[in-house]
């Protein structure tokens, strides 16, 4: 689904934290996510110095990966997306863990031009000839890995064709994300689930608030969730169950990089030493920078055949 142009809004961004909201509806008979994910999908086009087509599409993509997160209470448990749609994107891969997610992409800065209506071209960047990809680890060695196809590279049905196929859950899932020339106004999504038992009364209440969402991006620009889920969900027995931040933070560190590097192998090491050269490693998700100097790889080598 498409947002509305940036050209086409007024008035004041709305002021709020990121942050992730859990509802029931009818007594439990269906379930609610909603999230703000507007300031980290600002931080992350600005990380990456990347297009705004990379920024929309970071914009649906992180609040997704939100909802599949913090849905895993195990501690030390994490979530992993990644879209391939064979597009000028590249891989886009999403880390969850818990509140606190990171995004990148191959080919961030890759420009495709907007659509017509002005809103940002997202398929487009993306592609749509591929697969939508979901790893949720929860520290037991077995992670569930489920991977489905993509539907069209817009996120939001690819994400609902994945719960249909992978997780065998009917959902509603609307993602959107307010940007241009730099800027991201907003960033949000919703997920809408009915629960096993819901009756007919439920569904076709569910059915006809589709609306609602259609233009997620726009109505999450200027409103509370609250104010939204009250409004949307009138009637239909509304209980906020939780209220959470989210945080956009990278986990790299030295450390981890240096260790990566001895990893590697020796025939790896040995030609970095050959090349009597710093060997510099720049991370994925933060574009953080860290220098190992050649008697530090020496180093590296000798600890590398201890190992073995």
């Amino acid at each position: 689904m498409y947002d509305t142009p940036f050209e086409a809004m007024d008035g004041m961004i709305y002021n709020a934290n990121d942050a992730i909201m859990r509802m029931t509806l009818m007594g439990g008979q269906a379930r609610v996510i909603m999230c703000r994910t507007t300031r980290m999908t600002q931080a992350a086009q600005d990380t990456h110095l990347a297009s705004d087509a990379a920024a929309a599409a970071f914009g649906r993509i992180l609040p997704a990966t939100a909802m599949l997160s913090t849905d895993l209470k195990t501690p030390n448990s994490s979530v992993t997306v990644t879209f391939n749609g064979n597009g000028p994107a590249g891989k886009i891969i999403c880390v969850g863990h818990g509140d606190t997610l990171k995004i990148t992409a191959d080919n961030p800065q890759a420009e495709v031009p907007p659509l017509k209506n002005g809103a940002q071209d997202v398929p487009a960047y993306i592609g749509s000839e591929g697969t939508l990809t979901v790893i949720k680890d929860i520290g037991t060695g077995d992670p569930y890995v489920g991977v489905s196809k993509l539907k069209s590279g817009g996120v939001g049905e690819d994400f609902a064709l994945y719960y249909t196929v992978s997780e065998q859950v009917p959902s509603i899932v609307a993602l959107g994300c307010l940007n241009a020339n730099g800027t991201v106004l907003s960033s949000g999504g919703i997920l809408v689930q009915a629960l096993p038992g819901a009756d007919e009364t439920t569904l076709k209440m569910l059915e006809d608030r589709i609306p609602f969402y259609s233009n997620i991006s726009r109505e999450i620009y200027d409103m509370s969730m609250q104010v939204l889920a009250e409004n949307w969900f009138k009637n239909m027995d509304l209980k906020i169950l939780s209220y959470e931040e989210l945080k956009f933070a990278c986990d790299c560190s030295r450390e981890k990089m240096r260790n990566a590097l001895i990893a590697a192998g020796r025939a790896e090491l040995e030609d970095m030493i050959q090349e009597n050269k710093d060997v510099e490693m720049t991370c994925w998700f933060c574009r953080t920078k860290h220098s190992f100097p050649v008697d530090e790889i020496k180093n590296m080598l000798k600890e590398a055949d201890t190992s073995l």
